[in-house]
């Protein structure tokens, strides 16, 4: 019992000093400035830029403007909406137009991240598992993360405790909670995988959410930025990144063939991950299913199932990355020293990618950019192939079943 009072007092009180010092850093503009600026994260002002951004389209919309498709103010940096309407509703209910309101939020934010942190890490108590952490927490990926206050770490926050709650209905609605703010977590529901029923309940749940939001998510895809930089991941990046090239240097891809050419390495990345997949995954009718999942193999799926989906289909800045974590209890016992190794240096360069800046078009940037991709590949690989490995102990899939007569 000492060691959990121990663990609690750690866990509140580094939790509370680090977001009182980011707060008060907030207060003074050249404080922040030159803080962020020596972490080597490019610094924006107002302070949690990112955050602040949801007061920008609620203004929008108070004024009687579309978020989503009307800028009025033509905003260089926070243009349109990419975030589902609840956003504005909770912005509205809670008042973040006011300095005061703002600040508290931000600190329970920042409150709530560096908890979960101390926690996880807390949970396991491994060593290698704290380098792990370690590496990603004094991350560029990371820093920029808290420096925005990107809403991506509320999301991070609700898919831990979706995760490490006992308690099945707990679990559902931190899972849902995260549904409705940002799309992407429902590529975390296989976190349901050993409870066949309430998979399959939560999946009908999804689709008929998402079937609601349908035109939001119409609108939000045709905002959502093709990030195409070193410091970003994903198959659209990669499009993206290629598309520039050929267009400044006359290659083969052109505005006329960028979309057809999109959807193709898309569909390049889906059938590769899947084929990975299919590597560990098992048809058999006679193969043994296991009930109990463990909080490891749960945690992968939650984060590589967020990684791997959002990989496939679109680009990402870095700070998603963030889920990778999720990741690596499970893996830490699965790979060798060697591969560990590896997969630790992997990392540290993918995490910290806001370093490797210079001139998009020169030679220089785009070898790094090669180099950084191909990690970020690697682990898109590696991810996919041990969601097989996992999804194969819970699920029993009969492709051709034909009854007796």
């Amino acid at each position: 019992m000492n060691n959990f009072y121990k663990e609690t007092f750690l866990k509140f009180f580094f939790s509370l000093t680090l977001s009182l010092i980011i707060i008060l850093l907030s207060q003074n503009n050249a404080l922040w400035l030159n803080f962020w600026g020596f972490l080597k994260v490019p610094p924006v002002l107002p302070p949690f830029s990112d955050f602040d951004a949801l007061n920008i389209f609620l203004s929008y919309k108070q004024d009687g403007f579309n978020p989503y498709f009307e800028n009025p103010e033509s905003h260089p940096i926070h243009k349109f909406l990419i975030y589902p309407s609840v956003w504005l509703n909770l912005t509205d209910i809670l008042y973040l137009n006011k300095d005061i309101n703002f600040k508290i939020v931000s600190f329970l934010i920042l409150f709530t991240y560096f908890y979960v942190f101390i926690d996880f890490y807390l949970r396991f108590k491994n060593k290698i598992f704290g380098f792990f952490l370690i590496i990603f927490f004094f991350s560029t990926s990371n820093f920029l993360l808290i420096e925005r206050l990107n809403v991506e770490i509320i999301l991070f926050c609700f898919t831990y405790f979706a995760v490490v709650n006992k308690k099945v209905i707990i679990q559902f609605i931190f899972y849902f909670i995260s549904l409705i703010l940002k799309i992407f977590p429902i590529f975390s529901i296989f976190i349901f995988v050993s409870k066949k029923k309430l998979f399959f309940l939560t999946l009908v749940f999804s689709i008929i959410y998402l079937i609601l939001i349908r035109e939001e998510i119409v609108l939000i895809s045709k905002n959502v930025i093709e990030y195409a930089l070193i410091s970003a991941y994903g198959a659209v990046s990669i499009s993206k990144g290629l598309y520039y090239y050929s267009m400044k240097f006359g290659y083969l891809i052109n505005d006329e063939n960028y979309q057809l050419f999109k959807i193709a390495i898309i569909m390049f990345f889906s059938l590769y991950g899947l084929f990975l997949f299919l590597i560990n995954f098992s048809f058999s009718k006679s193969k043994e299913i296991l009930k109990e999942i463990s909080i490891e193999e749960k945690m992968f799926l939650a984060g590589a199932g967020i990684f791997i989906g959002t990989y496939a289909i679109s680009a990402n800045f870095d700070y998603r990355l963030i889920f990778l974590t999720l990741t690596f209890p499970y893996l830490i016992n699965k790979l060798n020293s060697k591969l560990l190794l590896i997969y630790f240096f992997i990392l540290i360069f993918c995490f910290n990618s806001l370093l490797y800046t210079g001139d998009p078009y020169s030679l220089n940037y785009f070898l790094k950019a090669v180099f950084i991709y191909t990690l970020k590949i690697f682990l898109y690989s590696l991810n996919c192939y041990y969601f097989g490995i996992i999804l194969n102990k819970y699920i029993k899939v009969n492709l051709f079943k034909f009854k007796k007569s």
